[in-house]
């Protein structure tokens, strides 16, 4: 025959003095124990009960040596004892009853007046730093344009190169001609001052390419790709006193370069 649950008209109701039983004895003498079961056991180590490291559990003491003190211009110090803050004109002392009142606390830091070395840092002070990013999160800072990058170094070397180019053109190159302005010999050893330079920057940059992948360089012929070639010649053309139209080719602004040169 299969079991049938009783409804509950038919089981009737737990008497309380019946559900109570086993949790309380009473003594002969009419004493009543209460029973409380032992705790349940965590189902994580309890790392207090180790000896090594048990002293870093259930503190209720404030300590406060070491502490690290901070200034707006030098680097923190740890001060281990009152005696080193002292020496920086800083204490931790009791509080006042206005300052009680004022902060609810019973000890209070203090400096001296003519002391800038404060118990937190300094606002201003604090700069983010994403090669040091301390207790957070690591911040790996975006690469570097391929073109800007190639861009600065080409506009960082070429006028370096073209002074040094120009200045050996007039100490060892050829003399003007007689029939040549002398003004306009030197603007024309300047602009091939800066054409010779141009090229060494380009296999400089090349170079650097090779040496450190990632400059954005088109092929490996040691020339810099049409961007930074059209940058360069857009430069000569500002020193040349040139209006420059951007519907231009580069062979263009090539050809009107020249004419001025």
């Amino acid at each position: 025959m299969a079991f049938v649950l009783p409804s509950k008209r038919e089981a009737g109701y737990l008497d309380p003095a019946i559900a109570g039983e086993g949790v309380k004895v009473v003594m002969s003498d009419g004493d009543v124990i209460t029973y409380a079961p032992p705790p349940p056991k965590p189902v994580m180590p309890d790392w207090s009960t180790i000896k090594s490291i048990r002293h870093y559990f259930n503190r209720t003491d404030f300590r406060v040596w070491p502490a690290w003190l901070y200034h707006p211009k030098e680097a923190a110090r740890l001060v281990r004892n009152a005696d080193e803050a002292a020496e920086l004109g800083v204490c931790y002392r009791d509080a006042t009853i206005d300052e009680k009142g004022r902060y609810g606390r019973d000890h209070v830091w203090d400096w001296k007046d003519d002391s800038q070395w404060r118990p937190q840092p300094w606002p201003d002070t604090i700069k983010f730093d994403p090669n040091k990013a301390e207790q957070g999160k690591t911040v790996i800072a975006s690469p570097v344009n391929p073109t800007v990058a190639q861009h600065d170094l080409a506009a960082l070397l070429i006028p370096q190169v073209a002074a040094a180019v120009a200045q050996a053109l007039k100490m060892s190159g050829p003399a003007a001609p007689p029939s040549v302005d002398p003004a306009q010999w030197e603007q024309f050893l300047q602009f091939q001052a800066w054409q010779k330079s141009a090229e060494v920057v380009g296999g400089a940059v090349q170079q650097a390419a090779t040496e450190a992948p990632g400059l954005g360089l088109q092929g490996g012929s040691g020339a810099p790709s049409p961007d930074a070639e059209r940058v360069a010649w857009e430069e000569e053309a500002d020193r040349k006193g040139i209006k420059i139209d951007r519907r231009w080719s580069l062979e263009r602004l090539k050809s009107e370069v020249e004419k001025a040169t």
